[in-house]
């Protein structure tokens, strides 16, 4: 059985290229542990279960919103702010909601190292490979009906 990919979800400007190619990390931090974790704990309306580990200082949140499941962790970076979250399961609508409620930009999968787009999902409702450095700008959100 294959382990899901961990896909990373960050804000950074796209003149720094490719994230898989920096040098040094360009991202622009998301705020501090607890806000990032406040603002992720609003946003569903099943409460997610919550763990942290003291050694490695990441923190867990799993659970599921209207029975999908989300399973995700990020950690505070040597400046103390959180740079970017890693998620291990969710579906696209999930992801998308995380992106707009953090406002990040960009969705990148190390593991085949592609951008993805979670505005556009296969059948499984999973985020498509985008083509090149793509930037998730509100430009590129389809537009939803009221």
């Amino acid at each position: 059985m294959t382990r899901p990919a961990e896909l990373m979800l960050y804000r950074a400007s796209p003149e720094f290229g490719p994230f898989n190619a920096w040098d040094v990390p360009h991202f622009d931090p998301l705020g501090k542990v607890e806000l990032v974790a406040t603002v992720i704990r609003n946003l569903y309306a099943e409460p997610l279960r919550w763990s942290r580990y003291a050694e490695t200082g990441w923190v867990f949140a799993e659970g599921s919103d209207a029975g999908k499941p989300i399973d995700l962790m990020f950690r505070a970076a040597a400046h103390g702010e959180v740079d970017y979250l890693v998620i291990r399961k969710a579906d696209g609508p999930t992801i998308v909601r995380l992106l707009e409620a953090l406002d990040l930009n960009f969705l990148f999968d190390p593991s085949r190292n592609k951008y993805l787009d979670p505005y556009r999902c296969d059948a499984r409702e999973q985020p498509l490979i985008a083509k090149g450095v793509y930037e998730l700008t509100a430009a590129r959100r389809p537009v939803r009906e009221h």
